[in-house]
């Protein structure tokens, strides 16, 4: 697998970089999926580039054409300051659409401040930027999640069982808690200037309260289904034009009695509802 992954990284910059890789067969196949997706990525069409661990781009005339996996412990997002020696990442974007990041064995924390490693992740470039300012572990889950493993026989469904459960303790979004610190500054601020003001914190319509566990459920399955080469559309009932039906609801429907405890189901309706979702937030829109 190590000459695919120069090969590809070489690919990527125009000219012969050098790798710095971690030991261990099951890191080079992080390697190998990582520098995978790039190329395809690359192959489609989008603007793909290497990237220090400071933030710069690799370029095909520098000195330093080093692309560095970290090895050891997983650890989170190192500082800017700390120099290009940690671990690089992979960038890409489409036009001039936003930016986005490759990560790969980084730690994400959770809602009980629990760490968890994913092998492979995509998060938004802004994401990279932030953290890289002073270093850290993101909070929430990546936008793309994938578990490698170089096996040579399926995986038990407890393994599947024990990502999705690692993804749901991700459940809150990095960008998300940002927009809703600036907000709440905002009215901190307003606040304090403003005499005799009250601040009240409760939810307008609790009812517009989203199901982030139900979106991040199904925005895998989504993912998955597109990555699959499926179309991620539905259809509507001939016979009743308010139905919601198709093969990518059948398929939802599908995981989600396996999920539930009384096996349920989910309206084609909603489906589609986050479907919509999903469908916004990867364009980038």
């Amino acid at each position: 697998m190590i000459p695919a992954v120069q090969t590809a990284l070489d690919t990527i910059v125009g000219r012969v970089t050098t790798l710095e890789h971690a030991s261990g067969a099951g890191r080079i196949f992080e390697l190998f999926v990582m520098t995978s997706i790039a190329r395809g990525l690359r192959d489609a069409g989008f603007s793909v580039w290497l990237q220090r661990s400071d933030g710069t781009i690799i370029r095909s005339g520098n000195a330093d054409r080093r692309f560095i996996q970290r090895g050891g412990a997983p650890t989170g997002v190192p500082a800017s300051s700390a120099g290009p020696g940690n671990a690089s990442v992979i960038g890409f974007r489409w036009g001039r659409r936003r930016k986005w990041e490759i990560w790969n064995g980084i730690q994400f924390a959770g809602r009980s401040a629990a760490t968890h490693e994913i092998d492979i992740s995509i998060v938004p470039g802004s994401v990279g930027t932030e953290i890289r300012k002073a270093g850290g572990i993101p909070v929430g889950r990546p936008r793309v999640a994938i578990e490698c493993k170089d096996v040579g026989t399926a995986g038990s469904l407890d393994e599947m069982r024990a990502f999705i459960a690692r993804l749901t303790a991700l459940l809150a979004d990095y960008e998300r808690v940002l927009r809703e610190i600036e907000t709440l500054h905002r009215k901190l601020r307003f606040l304090a200037e403003t005499p005799d003001a009250a601040l009240d914190l409760r939810p307008a319509d609790k009812r517009a309260v989203s199901d982030q566990r139900r979106r991040l459920v199904l925005s895998c399955l989504f993912a998955f289904w597109d990555q699959a080469g499926r179309p991620l559309s539905v259809t509507t009932d001939p016979i009743d034009n308010s139905r919601r039906k198709g093969p990518l609801i059948e398929f939802v429907n599908a995981v989600v009695r396996c999920l539930t405890s009384p096996s349920r189901e989910l309206s084609g309706d909603v489906i589609y509802d986050e479907l919509t979702q999903f469908k916004r937030h990867t364009d980038g829109t």
